[in-house]
C-alpha cells in the first residue's frame, strides 16, 4: 500500500472532547503538508496507507494496524504542556509529537522518518506556511492563467481564485473560508471553469455554484 495520510490527535476517552475537537483542527496545517509530501513520495508500506499519532496518558508500546489499514502509534500527550503552549509556538509543538511518533515505531512498521522530518523541517523554514494549487486554467487567447489556491493555517482554510500573469499574482479573491478539517474543506475542491468569454465558476461536490466572477472587466485593467 502507499502511505497517503499523517494524523495527530488525543483519545477523546482519555482528554475529553473540549480539548480534543480544537487539537484535532489545529494539527490539520502540519498533518496535510506531511501528507502531500508523502503522497509524492509514492512510499510504499505493509499493509497500511495512513499512520494516526493518538495521544493516550498511559500509551501501550506497540504500534499495531487495525482493520482499516491504519497504522496506530500510541503517544504521550502531556494536557498541561499542551494549554501552555503558545499559539505561535503549536506548530513546533506537534512537529515534536509526531518526531516522538516516529521514535516509537517498532521494526515491524516501515515509515520514511527520514522524509516526514525533512517535511517538518521545509515547513518550518516556510513559516508554517501550508498552501498548494488545487487547479489551473489558461486563460484562452491572453497572457494569464487563472488558478485555485488552498491556504491551510491552524484555524482556517482558505480557498482563493487567482490571475497570475507567470508568477506574479494580479488579480485575487477569496472564494471561501472554512474549519481547517479535510471532511468539512475538501467539500469545497471540485469542479473549476472559465469560458472562452471568460465567465469563472467554482462548483463544490454537490454541484453547487460557489463562486462567479464575468472577467473580461477585470482583465481590462490588468
Amino acid at each position: 500500500m502507499i502511505l497517503k495520510d499523517i494524523y495527530l490527535y488525543p483519545d477523546v476517552l482519555d482528554y475529553g472532547e473540549e480539548l480534543t475537537y480544537p487539537f484535532k483542527e489545529l494539527t490539520r496545517s502540519l498533518c496535510n503538508y506531511l501528507g502531500r509530501s508523502i503522497k509524492q513520495a509514492k512510499y510504499d508500506t505493509t499493509g497500511f496507507n495512513r499512520v494516526c499519532f493518538i495521544g493516550r496518558k498511559n500509551p501501550i508500546g506497540e504500534s499495531y494496524v487495525n482493520s482499516s489499514n491504519v497504522l496506530g502509534v500510541e503517544i504521550f500527550i502531556d494536557e498541561n504542556e499542551y494549554l501552555h503552549t503558545l499559539k505561535s509556538e503549536l506548530n513546533k509543538y506537534f512537529a515534536k509529537l509526531v518526531i516522538n511518533g516516529l521514535d516509537k515505531v517498532d521494526g515491524r512498521y516501515s515509515l520514511p522518518k527520514d522524509l516526514i522530518v525533512n517535511a517538518i523541517d521545509e515547513f518550518e523554514n516556510s513559516g508554517f506556511i501550508n498552501e498548494w494549487v488545487f487547479k489551473r486554467k489558461k486563460l484562452k487567447g491572453c497572457k494569464f492563467t487563472g488558478l485555485l489556491k488552498c491556504r491551510l493555517t491552524l484555524d482556517n482554510f482558505f480557498l482563493d481564485f487567482q490571475i497570475i500573469n507567470k508568477d506574479k499574482v494580479v488579480y485575487e479573491e477569496n472564494v471561501v473560508t472554512d474549519h481547517p478539517n479535510d471532511f468539512v474543506f475538501y467539500y469545497h475542491l471540485n469542479k473549476f471553469n472559465i469560458t472562452d468569454d471568460y465567465v469563472v465558476e467554482v462548483v463544490n461536490k454537490s454541484d453547487n455554484v460557489i463562486y462567479s466572477n464575468r472577467l473580461a472587466n477585470v482583465l481590462e485593467l490588468l
